[in-house]
This record gives C-alpha cells, sequence and structure tokens, in this order.
C-alpha cells in the first residue's frame, strides 16, 4: 500500500481552544498563544490517535449529551496534546447510548448531529493534519434496520419474493434454534445474534451484503471524506473459524483501498496471545490492537508486569518485549494502547500518578500507532471495570463541573453510580494544564516525543549496551537515521550513562515522571522513571 510520506518541520502552531468546560458546556474562546515545540511529523499512517466516545466528550448544545461539534470545538486541544488522528466510536445512527447496534449507516445519529456535522469535523480536522477514521460495525446490525424488519417480516407472511424477501439473504436464519440463536417474534424461524438479541448477525457469506459493505465503505470514504475505519469485533465475523475470519479481513481491507488507496484500516482481535492476534494481520490490514499490552488482558498485561515489585530485571524485558514484538509482528503496523470503552482504564491499571505516567511513556517508545482512550490523559478512572458504562463517563474540562457536589447532566445508560470527584482523582484538564508534574502534560509529552522523533514509530529495533538491569537500551533506525533510547524502570535509583559509549550522541529529548534527566559533561543522568533519548 501507498502512504503520503511528507515531513513537517518546524512547525510552530499556536494554540487550543479553551477546554476548560464540562460535557454540558463546551466552548471556543481560544487562550494566549504559546510556542510549540519544532516537530518533524511524518504524514503517514503511523500516528498518535485519539479515541473519542462522542456522547461523553463535548457538548456544543448545553444539553449534557456529547456531540460531532463538540469534537470540532476541541480539535485545537486535540492537536496541542500531540494527537494526527482520531477515532470516534460509533457514529451511525442506532437505538443504544453506545452505538454498536446500527440502524442506518448512511445517518449520523441524531444525538450527535447531522452528516453535515461531520463533514465539517473531517474538514477542520485536515485543516489541522488530523485523520479521522470512524468505528465499522458490520458483524451484526441492530434488529431495527431496515433489512432486518423487511426480513423478519418477510419470514412471518411466509414471502419467498418481493422486496422484503430479498432481505432474509442478508441474515443468518434458521428454522431450528441454535447456540448463539434467537426467535423471530411471531415466525418459527430463529436468527444469528452472537452479541445480543438485538443485534442480529450478518450474513457475510452473501454477495448483496459484501455489496452493501462496498456501497458503505464508499459513502464514507469518499461522500464523507473519512480516512478509515476501526473494525469492530473481527473475530467474531465468523464465530471459531479463524480462517473465514481472516478471509473476509482480506475482502475489507481490499475493499477500503480500492476506493482510497491510503484509507486505515485498524481492527480488533481481541485475543489472549500476540500469535493468534498476528494471525490476522495476513489479511493485509494495516493494524490490530495490541492487547496483550492492555488493561484488557488483567494481570498478564506485558506492560503492567514491567512494575511488579518482584521483577528485578524489568530493564531488560522491557527490551525483549520490543525485540519480541518485531519477530512476530513481522507486516503491518502495530497498534499499542493502554485502554479502551471496553477494558479498564489505564489509571485502573496503573494504581500510582507515576505508573500513570510511565505507561504511557513505554506505550509512547513503542512502534506503530498509538491509541490513546479520551480522558486517560487526565488519569480518569471506572468506579466498576466489570461495567461497560462505567467506563464512558464524561471527561472532565473544568474543575467546576465537580463544584458543590454537582455531578455531570449526562449519565451513559447503564451505569448506575454516582459520576463524582473519586472517578476524577487526579483533577480536570484545567486544573493539569499549569501543573508541570500533571499527567496531563506528560501525555503531551509523550505524544510530542513521538512527533519529534518519527524513528520512534517506524525504526528497526535493536538492542544497545545498558548500564543496568532495570534501565532499557534500545536503538532504533529508520531511513538512515539512527536514535537510542533508555528507559529507567527503578523508581528509586538514577544511572549515569557514559554519552560517548554510544557514538557521537547528543542528549535530544527527556521524559520525567519525577525528576529531569540531565547531562554533566560526558554523562547522562538518567534519573528515576525516565526516558531519555540521544540523537
Amino acid at each position: 500500500m501507498k502512504f503520503k510520506k511528507t515531513i513537517i518541520t518546524g512547525l510552530a502552531l499556536s494554540l487550543t481552544l479553551a477546554f476548560s468546560f464540562p460535557i454540558s458546556a463546551c466552548d471556543d474562546q481560544p487562550e494566549p498563544e504559546k510556542p510549540i515545540d519544532k516537530l518533524n511529523i511524518v504524514d503517514d499512517n503511523n500516528r498518535n490517535w485519539y479515541e473519542i466516545f462522542v456522547r461523553s466528550f463535548c457538548d456544543s448544545g448545553e444539553d449534557g449529551v456529547g456531540d460531532l461539534k463538540g469534537v470540532t470545538l476541541k480539535l485545537d486541544y486535540i492537536k496541542e496534546m500531540g494527537y494526527n488522528g482520531i477515532w470516534l466510536m460509533p457514529i451511525c445512527e442506532s437505538t443504544t447510548y453506545h452505538g454498536y447496534d446500527v440502524s442506518d449507516y448512511y445517518t449520523v445519529e441524531k444525538d450527535y448531529g447531522t452528516n453535515d456535522d461531520f463533514k465539517e469535523l473531517v474538514r477542520e480536522a485536515h485543516a489541522r493534519g488530523i485523520n479521522v477514521i470512524i468505528d465499522m460495525v458490520i458483524n451484526h446490525t441492530s434488529s431495527s434496520n431496515e433489512w432486518f424488519r423487511k426480513a423478519t417480516t418477510a419470514l412471518k407472511n411466509g414471502e419467498t419474493t418481493g422486496d422484503n424477501a430479498k432481505y432474509i439473504e442478508y441474515y443468518n436464519f434458521s428454522q431450528t434454534n441454535q447456540t448463539g440463536y434467537n426467535k423471530v417474534n411471531g415466525a418459527n424461524w430463529y436468527y444469528e445474534s452472537r452479541f445480543d438479541k438485538i443485534m442480529p448477525d450478518l450474513n457475510l457469506d452473501s454477495e448483496v451484503v459484501r455489496d452493501e459493505i462496498k456501497d458503505i465503505f464508499e459513502f464514507w470514504l469518499v461522500d464523507m471524506d473519512c480516512d478509515g475505519f476501526r473494525l469492530d469485533a473481527v473475530t467474531s465475523y465468523y464465530t471459531g473459524n479463524v480462517q473465514k475470519n481472516v478471509d473476509f479481513l482480506k475482502f475489507v481491507n481490499d475493499t477500503a483501498k480500492s476506493i482510497k488507496e491510503d484509507a486505515y484500516i485498524v481492527g480488533e482481535a481481541w485475543e489472549g496471545t500476540d500469535k493468534q492476534i498476528r494471525e490476522y494481520y495476513e489479511s493485509e490490514c494495516d493494524s490490530f490492537f495490541l492487547f496483550t499490552m492492555s488493561a484488557g488482558a488483567g494481570s498478564s498485561s506485558s506492560v503492567k508486569q514491567l512494575f511488579s515489585p518482584l521483577l528485578s530485571t524489568p530493564g531488560q524485558k522491557l527490551e525483549n518485549l520490543l525485540l519480541g514484538l518485531q519477530t512476530t509482528y513481522d507486516k503491518g503496523s502495530l497498534a499499542p494502547f493502554l485502554g479502551n470503552h471496553d477494558t479498564a482504564r489505564a489509571a485502573n491499571m496503573l494504581a500510582s500518578k507515576n505508573l500513570i505516567k510511565m505507561g504511557a511513556g513505554v506505550m509512547s517508545i513503542m512502534n506503530g500507532n498509538v491509541f490513546v482512550y479520551y480522558g486517560d490523559e487526565i488519569g480518569m478512572v471506572c468506579a466498576d471495570t466489570s461495567n461497560d458504562p462505567s467506563k464512558r463517563i464524561p471527561m472532565r474540562w473544568a474543575e467546576s463541573d465537580m463544584a458543590e457536589g454537582q455531578v455531570f447532566n449526562y449519565k451513559p445508560q447503564g451505569y448506575n453510580g454516582v459520576i463524582d470527584k473519586s472517578l476524577y482523582p487526579n483533577g480536570s484538564v484545567e486544573s493539569q494544564k499549569d501543573d508541570p508534574t500533571s499527567i496531563y502534560n506528560y501525555y503531551k509529552a509523550a505524544m510530542r516525543l513521538r512527533n519529534r522523533h518519527p524513528e520512534i514509530a517506524r525504526g528497526t529495533v535493536e538492542k544497545t549496551e545498558s548500564v543496568s538491569p532495570y534501565v532499557a537500551a534500545i536503538k532504533k533506525t529508520w531511513e538512515g537515521q539512527s536514535i537510542v533510547i533508555f528507559v529507567n524502570l527503578s523508581e528509586t535509583e538514577s544511572f549515569d550513562v557514559k554519552l560517548s559509549a554510544y557514538g557521537n550522541v547528543q542528549l535530544a529529548d527527556t521524559l520525567n515522571a519525577i525528576g529531569a534527566s540531565s547531562v554533566e559533561g560526558e554523562n547522562l543522568l538518567l534519573q528515576p522513571y525516565s526516558i531519555a533519548v540521544l540523537r
């Protein structure tokens, strides 16, 4: 696949929209101008992505529900934070708060706005160098989708021809009950619906369904100028059949790229091992999420394990992790993330301020695309990690959101807990933005690190000489340029690094969770929980 590859140097953009407003009131008044460091951004499909649940992000209409205009108002915030890609969770018309059951693939959910609002968002995002992908749910539809309503009407009426009957082919119907099937109301038929009875599975073997999918892709990639798709639940396209899932994904990828050559496709292959996830890359899709490092992997998360107090060689473990990923994922582009809308949040997995920062730091030096879930940059948590709605609470823009026990107007359907300050233990965007030690500013610096050094996302990884089992020392080379990265995974010990041992290099960047690393003479003093880049 061909990518655009334009280097943007000396980028000196100014500012950001004011981001000190709650979900019930966001604004677009600018802050005073301030400089942004010189960047070196490659315009390809290795990006820093920001995942947004529109309903909980920013409300432009003051009705307590986030919308697309609210996302547009926050584009300068997103840009300044260092993200040059946005993934929007489902935005098509749906009957549920989360949108993973699509009623109409061609219409934006009315709570979020209009199709024109989406077009405006994409135009404004592209003007800032930000790509936009949307969640594409094609394993199933909503039971309220016109296709399903017509199909079940035909079954109830015994129709075998006509407008309604042609839609029977769109779904997997059976006259006998089977595992993962539900009964059609008013007819002696059953339909496959693995996730929920309101989510009938599509018949993905059907050529007419595939033609519909092609039309949907063309609408979003061409008419709406979307930059690609996040594919939901790709392991469920054909339950228990990896090869058929891969074959269908190849159709999806080929179809999307036949419409827009540089469309970015990332899939949700929620599997327990890297070997299992790697199988899906045979589809030629660009990326699949690296669940093995995320909060979704629980105690076996490869990132969480780095910070085990029982581990005496965390630096070596990180080196081996990065080298192992390079060997296992020998095609495509990695998609590392710490948490998303289905998992515990990063701050739940990494339960201290310093660990939250270091988790983001480790992610920031990984190859490929990184994905950050909205609110992780301010250390939001979910009170109930087994309850999906609790993972999708509103972004906290201002301290006043929580004043005097006030709670947000919006609460995700199905979440019965109180949305209060306990879910925002590190404060709001407003309270963190001027604090140089905040999680917010650490995330901002981490994304800037990636944007300043394109070798991080794209380079070939080699192990180089380290100074301690607690320090990972790796070299990354891309297009003839190399950098050396040190990651100190000790929370208490600092280490001296002799720069001349790594060639004619200088300290180019640091990322500091506790204290600032610095150079004294020929030595780099690598502070506890710090990352340094030599160039």
